[in-house]
């Protein structure tokens, strides 16, 4: 009776320790209540809430990630468009600025020569001013180059500029240019780079385009609806008039301008 006392004594003091320090006892143990019974504790490890997800859940999380996929896609494709259309107005306005400089170029040359032509053959007397016939052409082309420029005849200047000494030109019986070895005051061809792309790498090949009007003048600036020089020209030239000084009716020289067609998707961009 007394071992028993002992055991039951010992068993107790360790259920009593372990509920007061709240240890587990891994398997069943029994706690001694005071009256002569027992109670059987079974411990082991706390109640976890069970791992998953439910349908709602998912529903949601897939939802987010399709959205969260749109956005990136449309993001990204802007941000690609938005470059490359960067890109093309940037090489458009390179293309503008390499033209606005030849014809100007182009222009002041040919003003030049007909200004020299007309005071090499312009003799100055006490009543009058005797011109060369050299002369009186010179100071009738430059009467027509203005009236062809308030005419905004772009194409009909352009022609005049490739082949001075043409026939329609009214400069077809000078010598012009002047220049020793040159017959254009408007390059007669020029070699165009095209840039393509394969497998995501740039190609650049080169297109040699002949110059004999506005048109391919216009292609060989890759001023064209693609960017090329086999697309569409969707640009416009005004030449403007020169200076005038012999006619009576003095006129200011101005420079050209370049400029979109109105209604194509490159004058609404710029």
């Amino acid at each position: 009776m007394l071992k028993m006392i002992k055991a039951l004594g010992t068993s107790n003091k360790k259920a009593r320790e372990c509920y007061e320090t709240g240890a587990v006892i891994q398997g069943p143990w029994a706690r001694y209540s005071g009256d002569w019974t027992w109670t059987v504790i079974h411990a082991g490890p706390p109640a976890m809430k069970a791992k998953g997800f439910t349908l709602i859940e998912l529903v949601v999380a897939c939802t987010l990630l399709i959205m969260l996929s749109m956005i990136a896609t449309t993001s990204t494709f802007n941000f690609v468009q938005a470059t490359a259309n960067l890109k093309a107005q940037y090489n458009n306005i390179q293309n503008i600025m390499l033209l606005h400089g030849v014809l100007a170029n182009a222009k002041l040359n040919y003003a030049t020569d007909l200004a020299f032509e007309i005071a090499q053959g312009t003799t100055v007397t006490s009543s009058q001013l005797i011109l060369t016939p050299q002369a009186q052409e010179a100071q009738h082309a430059v009467q027509q180059w203005n009236i062809s420029a308030n005419q905004n005849d772009g194409s009909t200047l352009i022609s005049w500029l490739i082949n001075p000494s043409g026939t329609g030109s009214p400069t077809a019986g000078l010598q012009l240019p002047l220049n020793p070895g040159s017959t254009s005051y408007l390059p007669t061809s020029r070699n165009v780079p095209v840039t393509t792309y394969s497998n995501g790498n740039p190609v650049t090949t080169y297109v040699l385009v002949q110059i004999t009007d506005i048109t391919s003048l216009l292609k060989a600036y890759q001023l064209t609806d693609d960017g090329t020089p086999t697309g569409n020209p969707v640009a416009t030239i005004s030449v403007g008039p020169m200076l005038d000084v012999w006619s009576g009716a003095y006129t200011r020289p101005t420079l050209p301008i370049i400029d979109w067609r109105s209604g194509t998707p490159q004058e609404i961009q710029f």
